[in-house]
C-alpha cells in the first residue's frame, strides 16, 4: 500500500470519526434488539454460557449467532457499564466499514473510485444512523466488505505477497471473514453461497475444500446446536403474515408477491437516504448497467453476493423489513453506479469525467449530509441533559416512563419475581428482573392463563406501541377481579398490575367494580439496596 493511498485512508478514518463522534448519544433506542445483545453479552461475561438470562426459564439463546455478543462481552469485561459505551463496538464498526469500502474498491477500480464509495458510504443517512445504535448490522457491514475484499485479493495469486498477492493466504482470510458475518448475522448465509459458487467456477477445488472446513464445519455445528437446542422460532416465523399477529397466520403464493412487491418498492423506491423517488430510481437502474458491466467482465465474489441478498431481503416480513438490513448492498450499489459511469462518460475527457463525478457525489451526499446534520443536534440536546443529570428526558415520555417502571420493579418487586412486559430484555437489563413477552391473545381468558401458567405474577401496561391496547387492556377490563393495582409511574398511565391467583376466567366485572390495591406480600419486605443508576449506566451490569 503506497503512501498516498495509506493518506486518503487516513483521512477517510478521520472524517467518518468525526462524523461519528458529532451524532454520538448515550441515550438507548428502545428496540429490544439492543437489550437483547447486551444481555447475551452478560450471559457470556457472568457464566461462560449463551443464555437467554431474561426469561426464568433460562434457554440457550438459538437465534442470534453469537460474534456480535462476543465483542460486547469483551467491552463489559474492559469495564462498559452504560448504553453509550457499548455504542463504541458499532460505531467502530463503522469506522472499519467505510475502511473496507475504500479498499475493496480501490483496488478492483482504482483510487478515485474508492474514495467515492468510502464517502458515500461513511456519509449514507442510514449508515451513521445504525453506528447509534447496539445493533448487529454495523458490524456486519465492517466483515462482509472486509470478507469481499480479502476475497478478491485471493485472486491475483500471481503477485509476491509483498506486493498484494499471496492466493492462499489472503483466501484464508477471507474465508474466515466471511465465517465471522456467517456468525454475526444469519443474513450472512448469500455471502457464504456466493463465496463458495464463486470458488466453484473459477475452478479453485483447494478453496472449495478450504471453504468446506473454515465456513462449512463451524456453521454446521452452530445450526446443529440450534436443532439439539430446539431451535427458534425464526424460520417460522419468517414467513407468517405478520409476526407480532401470528394469528394471521402464513403466507400464500399471493401474499409473497405481495411480500416481494412491497420490500421492492421499499428498498428501491425509497433507498436509504435518498430524499427523492427519481434518485431512488436513478441510482438503482444505473447501479444495474454497471452490475451487469462488471459481471461481463469478470465475476467476482461481490456480483453473486449483490442478487442473492437483495433476494433474501425481498424475502423478509415486512414488519420486520427497514433500511438497516441493506447497509450491505450501499456499497455495491454506489461501486456499480460509478462503474456504469465511467462506461457510459468513456468519450469524455478525464476532467470533464471526473467533473460529473464529482457533481454526482455531491448531489448524493449533500441530502445525506442534511440528515445526519440533524441527528447531531438531536444527540448534542441529549449529552448536554445528561451531563445536567436530565437524561430520561432524551427518551420519549412513554419511553422514560417504562424505564423508571423496569428500575422500581428492580427496587422494590421481591427476589424469584417474575414480569410480562412488552419489553422483557429491556426490563431485564433495567430491574435484574425475570421478564415475559406479552402473550398475543386477545382472548382474556387465554391472556390471563398463559400468564399463570407462566409463573408470572405481574403484568405492565405502557404506551411504547399498541400491544398494550391490542391484548393487555382488553384482559384487564374483562377480568378486573384478577389483577391488583401495584404502581403508577408518570402521567401516561405506565402501570405495573399484580396477577392474583383464583379460577380462570372470574367472569365480567360487576356494576361498579373497581381494580382493588395488591396485598403488601407482593412487594419485597425490603428495597434492593443498589438504589437507582446514574445516568444511562445499565442496573444489571452496575451490580
Amino acid at each position: 500500500m503506497n503512501r498516498r493511498t495509506l493518506l486518503v485512508l487516513a483521512g477517510l478514518l478521520l472524517f467518518q470519526t468525526c462524523i461519528l463522534a458529532l451524532v454520538f448519544t448515550p441515550q438507548p433506542h428502545s428496540g429490544g434488539d439492543n437489550a437483547g445483545y447486551v444481555s447475551l453479552a452478560h450471559s457470556i461475561v457472568d457464566r461462560g454460557t449463551y443464555q437467554e438470562l431474561w426469561d426464568p426459564a433460562e434457554p440457550q439463546h438459538t437465534k442470534y449467532p453469537p460474534v456480535f455478543s462476543v465483542l460486547l462481552a469483551f467491552a463489559i469485561l474492559l469495564g462498559a457499564k452504560s448504553w453509550g459505551v457499548l455504542k463504541l463496538v458499532p460505531a467502530f464498526s463503522v469506522v472499519l466499514a467505510v475502511a473496507f469500502s475504500f479498499l475493496w474498491a480501490k483496488d478492483r477500480r482504482g483510487l478515485s473510485m474508492g474514495l467515492a464509495v468510502a464517502l458515500l458510504v461513511g456519509v449514507s443517512e442510514s449508515v451513521v444512523y445504525y453506528s447509534q445504535w447496539i445493533l448487529s448490522d454495523p458490524t456486519f457491514l465492517a466483515l462482509t466488505l472486509a470478507a469481499l475484499w480479502a476475497l478478491h485479493r485471493s485472486s491475483i495469486p500471481e503477485k509476491p505477497v509483498e506486493k498484494g498477492g499471496g492466493g492462499i493466504l489472503w483466501l484464508g482470510l477471507g474465508l474466515a471473514l466471511v465465517l465471522l458475518a456467517y456468525l454475526t448475522r444469519s443474513a450472512g448465509l448469500p455471502l457464504a453461497v456466493a463465496t463458495f459458487l464463486w470458488l466453484g467456477l473459477q475452478r479453485r477445488w483447494k478453496g472449495v475444500i478450504g471453504f468446506a472446513v473454515v465456513v462449512g464445519v463451524p456453521a454446521f455445528l452452530w445450526w446443529l446446536r440450534g436443532r439439539v437446542l430446539g431451535g427458534s422460532d425464526y424460520v417460522s416465523e419468517f414467513w407468517l403474515v405478520d409476526p407480532y399477529q401470528p394469528h394471521l397466520g402464513s403466507i400464500g403464493p399471493g401474499e409473497l408477491l405481495d411480500r416481494l412487491s412491497g420490500n421492492l418498492g421499499a428498498y428501491v423506491f425509497q433507498i436509504p437516504f435518498l430524499p427523492s423517488l427519481p434518485l431512488g430510481v436513478g441510482l438503482a437502474l444505473v447501479s444495474l448497467v454497471g452490475w451487469i458491466k462488471i459481471l461481463r467482465e469478470k465475476v467476482g465474489p461481490a456480483e453473486l453476493f449483490f442478487p442473492l441478498y437483495f433476494g433474501l431481503i425481498l424475502l423478509w416480513p415486512q414488519p420486520w423489513s427497514g433500511d438497516r438490513f441493506a447497509l450491505p448492498l450501499l456499497p455495491l450499489l454506489f461501486f456499480y453506479c460509478g462503474a456504469a459511469l465511467e462506461w457510459l462518460l468513456v468519450s469524455f475527457s478525464v476532467g470533464m469525467r471526473r467533473g460529473v463525478m464529482a457533481f454526482l457525489i455531491l448531489v448524493l451526499a449533500l441530502p445525506a449530509g442534511y440528515q445526519w446534520s440533524r441527528m447531531a443536534k438531536a444527540a448534542g440536546v441529549c449529552r448536554e441533559l445528561t451531563r445536567a443529570g436530565r437524561s430520561r428526558e432524551c427518551l420519549s415520555p412513554a419511553q422514560g416512563e417504562y424505564f423508571a417502571l423496569a428500575e422500581w420493579a428492580g427496587l422494590f418487586l421481591p427476589e424469584g419475581a417474575s414480569v410480562t412486559t412488552r419489553k422483557p430484555r429491556i426490563f431485564y437489563l433495567m430491574s435484574g428482573v425475570k421478564a415475559h413477552s406479552v402473550p398475543l391473545l386477545s382472548d382474556p381468558d387465554e391472556f390471563l392463563g398463559r400468564i399463570r401458567d407462566s409463573g408470572s405474577r405481574y403484568v405492565s401496561v405502557d404506551l411504547l406501541d399498541m400491544v398494550s391496547g391490542y391484548y393487555v387492556y382488553p384482559a384487564l377490563q374483562g377480568r378486573i377481579s384478577s389483577f391488583c393495582g401495584l404502581v403508577e409511574i408518570g402521567e401516561l398511565g405506565t402501570q405495573l398490575f399484580g396477577v392474583l391467583p383464583g379460577d380462570l376466567g372470574a367472569g365480567p366485572p360487576e356494576g361498579g367494580q373497581t381494580l382493588s390495591r395488591c396485598p403488601a406480600g407482593m412487594m419485597g419486605l425490603d428495597p434492593n439496596p443498589r438504589g437507582p443508576v446514574q445516568g444511562w449506566e445499565i442496573p444489571l451490569l452496575v451490580e
